[in-house]
């Protein structure tokens, strides 16, 4: 009897107790042994499980990008960390998770804005038909700390229960101190307050074993290792919106820096960078943005994608114009619209439309009932994959023995050519 895989036997004493040996014919093989084993699935630290629920972004190129090719959209579990410079489609695009969970889930669905910088203008009630933030700026989620960040999550993941969806935003870790820099604080303002009613030095040095790094120390070596942890396998999707900032170290290599740094970016299912190189205009004022995103980090196996979708500031993203940029090469690199939006055919045999006619057809059929809308997403994700097939390696696996154009078998699939088991 041969031994798999050229592995040489060794004696039964010789291995681990928690391993139960494999007898044949009194040979015993380390790799029979070790596939005899009952073996834990091994899981990628802030990847979603097989059964995560996926939630539409409100843009169908976006959910193909964060899909990755494991699903379309967002899956719950997971950390998302979205980032960009100021007036970046940010908080739009969280805004946009959430009032699609809110229209997909209904009653069953929970959040909270936590609104750390207090900078969130929108109303949503006008946008997605309810508020995502109370109106009262009194009544809105505000977390001061990260510690305190920490205890209200923990918090909000205890309080979803079984059938339901919840969604946490941080807005935005950047908007974050410490216990420890609001301890060094207020020492400095108590020793200010000394300085003035006494000629004597007042002692205005830091904690002992302090350097001012309580932030980053804490969110690295405990809030995301515990956080993901606790998301693990539940119906909670945590958003983490970072403000980008010119990297001022002389030692590092990136141009841009975020709170959070490498920690965000190893416990991240998904680090999606936006940018905004155009702005629409109407009658010469901003009233909307082209906006490019692309993932940094992907914990899927289509890493690296990006695509432009449009979006406005009292309308959020649009879908269906971005769809049919997307279809019919409606822009150009930089963003502008170009000669093809101008003559866009829908129907073999019919009259063109023009970008904008076909945006009101369609929108008109949508509150209709109709259903161009969902073939105007359908008709993207076929051109979509087309194009991610194209780009695949077509090449049998290292490891297979017959192909057939992406179908490989593995000699642990083929029968034993001997009829032994």
């Amino acid at each position: 009897m041969r031994v798999k895989y050229g592995i040489n036997a060794v004696q039964p004493e010789l291995l681990s107790n928690s391993i139960p040996p494999v007898k044949t014919g009194g040979i015993i093989s380390i790799v029979e042994t070790y596939m005899a084993k009952p073996k834990k699935q091994i899981e990628e630290i802030g990847a979603p499980t097989s059964d995560a629920i996926w939630i539409p972004t409100g843009c169908t190129l976006l959910d193909e990008v964060i899909g990755g090719g494991r699903g379309l959209g967002v899956p719950s579990g997971v950390v998302l960390n979205i980032c960009a410079l100021e007036s970046g489609f940010k908080t739009f695009l969280a805004c946009e998770i959430i009032a699609s969970a809110y229209h997909t889930f209904g009653k069953k669905f929970k959040w909270v804005y936590d609104d750390a910088e207090s900078g969130f203008t929108f109303d949503t009630q006008k946008l997605y038909g309810f508020e995502i933030m109370p109106s009262d700026p009194n009544e809105r989620f505000k977390s001061g700390t990260v510690e305190e960040l920490y205890v209200n999550l923990r918090t909000f993941i205890d309080s979803v229960k079984q059938g339901e969806f919840g969604i946490y935003t941080i807005d935005s870790l950047d908007g974050l101190s410490s216990e420890e820099l609001d301890t060094l604080a207020d020492k400095r303002y108590r020793a200010g307050k000394k300085s003035r009613s006494s000629d004597s030095d007042s002692d205005t040095t830091p904690l002992k074993g302090s350097f001012r790094m309580g932030s980053a120390k804490f969110l690295s070596q405990e809030f995301f290792k515990t956080v993901t942890d606790q998301l693990k396998g539940k119906n909670i999707l945590l958003i983490i919106i970072s403000q980008l900032r010119y990297n001022t170290d002389p030692r590092s290599m990136e141009k841009w820096t975020r709170a959070g740094g490498k920690a965000l970016d190893f416990y991240a299912y998904s680090v999606i960078r936006l940018d905004t190189p155009t702005k629409i205009k109407r009658k010469d004022v901003a009233v909307g943005a082209v906006v490019r995103a692309r993932t940094t980090k992907l914990k899927a196996p289509r890493p690296y994608r990006s695509c432009t979708f449009t979006g406005y500031y009292d309308l959020g993203i649009d879908d269906i114009g971005s769809c049919i940029d997307y279809l019919y090469d409606c822009r150009g690199k930089d963003g502008r619209l170009v000669k093809a939006s101008k003559a866009i055919v829908w129907t073999e045999g019919e009259e063109p439309y023009d970008r904008a006619e076909l945006i009101a057809t369609i929108e008109q059929d949508k509150l209709q009932g109709g259903s161009m809308y969902q073939e105007l997403k359908d008709r993207t994700i076929a051109k979509w994959e087309a194009f991610e097939d194209s780009i695949k390696t077509d090449r049998p696996g290292k490891y297979a023995t017959s192909w057939n154009r992406g179908e490989a078998t593995t000699l642990a699939d083929e029968e034993d050519p001997d009829g032994e088991d």
